[in-house]
């Protein structure tokens, strides 16, 4: 995997301050560096973005991680490419933020999704089993009352699942959307933006 763009200033001053530590003879122009590969991101449109001044890198983090707010996160989300595009962009940049991407409200990638994932697997579950729940049939019992308490399990069973298993499950799915924004990074990255173009 590609190193971003901070990962890769940051190694250029790492290297200069080892070289400093072993009072080597050789020293390297950090700031002459830096902007090279700054000068290779150009083309990034959010890095670009950065340069023009339109949006700085931190806000445009600040604006991907909106999907994240509130009580959003915890339901299913539509698929939006240009968001995805940009999460790409800035993943570039810096850390990827890939748990801002949306899937599409069929990934049960979310707290509701994963307890309606559990749901559907428990009555499906439930229709398959039953009979064999059910075990032997006393001759003596009305059909009608057999069938009339195997109906009644195929509701009472999954739901019951879903209370207990759902809620689980979805916080396991939604795991998938957590994690930490890269903000240090991003604010470094504008600081240096700043530098070397304005």
């Amino acid at each position: 995997m590609k190193a971003t763009l901070y990962e890769q200033a940051k190694d250029v001053e790492r290297m200069d301050e080892k070289l400093r530590d072993l009072n080597s003879s050789n020293q390297i122009d950090v700031i002459e560096l830096q902007r090279n590969l700054f000068q290779r991101y150009e083309e990034n449109p959010v890095f670009y973005d950065a340069m023009q001044d339109r949006i700085s890198i931190g806000d445009s983090l600040s604006e991907l991680a909106q999907i994240n707010k509130s009580g959003k996160r915890f339901f299913p989300r539509r698929k939006n490419k240009s968001h995805n595009e940009r999460i790409e962009q800035i993943g570039e940049l810096i850390s990827n933020p890939h748990y801002l991407k949306t899937h599409g409200i069929l990934i049960p990638d979310n707290f509701v999704g994963g307890i309606a994932l559990v749901a559907a697997c428990a009555y499906g579950v439930s229709n398959l089993v039953m009979p064999y729940l059910m075990g032997e049939v006393d001759p003596n019992i009305d059909p009608a009352e057999i069938q009339n308490r195997m109906e009644s399990m195929k509701t009472v069973m999954p739901a019951f699942m879903t209370l207990v298993m759902g809620p689980f499950f979805g916080t396991g799915m939604q795991l998938q959307r957590s994690g930490s924004l890269p903000v240090g990074e991003a604010k470094y990255l504008d600081e240096k933006v700043q530098e070397f173009y304005k």
